[in-house]
């Protein structure tokens, strides 16, 4: 997420030089210092020291705050934390020590709003994976390289107001998923072929694979945290070869020549794949996805293309 942090930074126009002698807290990284930040204003004076904190299962507790504030410098600080702060933060702070924090539900609409709009793209490399779609698993939700993820199509903010979770905090994520790219052949009845190509989408977290339309819909991935699925719901190479039929046979109008050369058409007729001959190639793509924090509840994942919710896993 702090590659995250440090492109949407970069595209606000923050500059963040090196921060020599100034020493980190633990969870809280320093990214650098700013010149100036919209958040303290069009003001001159000393710079801003920005800080991160990742996400974590805890808030920040007021011990871990309270070091903080021993180690850090004097001056202006601009905190953006994927933690909540302890409410009473500001009765620690001394003189001189001038903050501006940033919470969870500033920084998830802050990042949700970039996807949505595209101000965060980064080049990813497109991968191949083996069979049992392992080969490129991480289960602490490391960076896949990902060719590519698909606009979200639920609007976070009204599916929160709709099910009365106003108040939830959420983060972005990636949802890894597989693109298979087909190669393979149609016959009709009478013995004849057609080579055709296409994107088919496997949706482990759906439990579904259907017929994806291209990357005309798609945008840059943004170095987000990639959430796996559990390894058996990968339906691997030979179960999504074996499933291909059922979307990719399709009915046509048949035709037939008259003897006078006319032709005209005749009745609906299947054309269906050489599945047994077919070449798959699967990829990376990333679903994206909201983690839903619910006070009292377990942590929820809101897929953004279907709307449903998933446990964590």
């Amino acid at each position: 997420m702090e590659d995250a942090v440090r492109q949407l930074l970069s595209a606000r126009g923050v500059r963040l030089d090196p921060s020599p002698g100034i020493v980190s807290s633990p969870g809280f990284s320093l990214l650098g210092v700013a010149e100036r930040v919209p958040e303290f204003g069009e003001r001159g004076g000393n710079p801003v020291n920005v800080w991160h904190l990742e996400s974590n299962l805890l808030p920040v507790s007021m011990a871990e705050f309270e070091r903080w504030v021993v180690d850090a410098p004097r001056g202006r600080h601009w905190i953006l934390s994927e933690r909540k702060l302890p409410e009473e933060y500001t009765s620690i702070l001394p003189p001189g020590l001038e903050i501006v924090v940033w919470g969870p539900n500033d920084m998830s609409v802050w990042l949700g709003e970039a996807i949505l709009s595209g101000e965060l793209k980064v080049t990813a490399q497109i991968t191949n994976l083996d069979s049992t779609h392992t080969a490129n698993t991480d289960r602490e939700g490391q960076n896949h390289d990902m060719a590519g993820s698909i606009k979200p199509i639920v609007e976070i903010e009204s599916w929160l107001t709709q099910k009365g979770y106003e108040g939830a905090l959420t983060y972005p994520v990636l949802l890894n998923c597989i693109i298979w790219k087909v190669e393979g052949t149609i016959v009709s009845p009478a013995g004849e072929s057609e080579d055709k190509k296409w994107m088919i989408l496997e949706d482990p977290w759906a439990s579904t694979i259907s017929i994806f339309d291209g990357f005309d819909n798609s945008f840059h991935s943004p170095s987000l945290r990639v959430l796996d699925p559990p390894p058996s719901r990968w339906k691997g190479t030979e179960q999504i070869k074996s499933l291909l039929p059922s979307i990719l046979d399709s009915r046509r109008q048949g035709k037939t020549e008259d003897a006078d050369g006319s032709v005209r058409s005749i009745m609906l007729e299947w054309w269906r794949l050489e599945a047994s001959s077919a070449i798959i190639l699967p990829r990376n793509i990333g679903i994206p996805a909201w983690v839903v924090k619910l006070e009292g509840r377990e942590d929820k994942i809101l897929h953004g293309l279907n709307g449903r919710t998933y446990p964590i896993v």
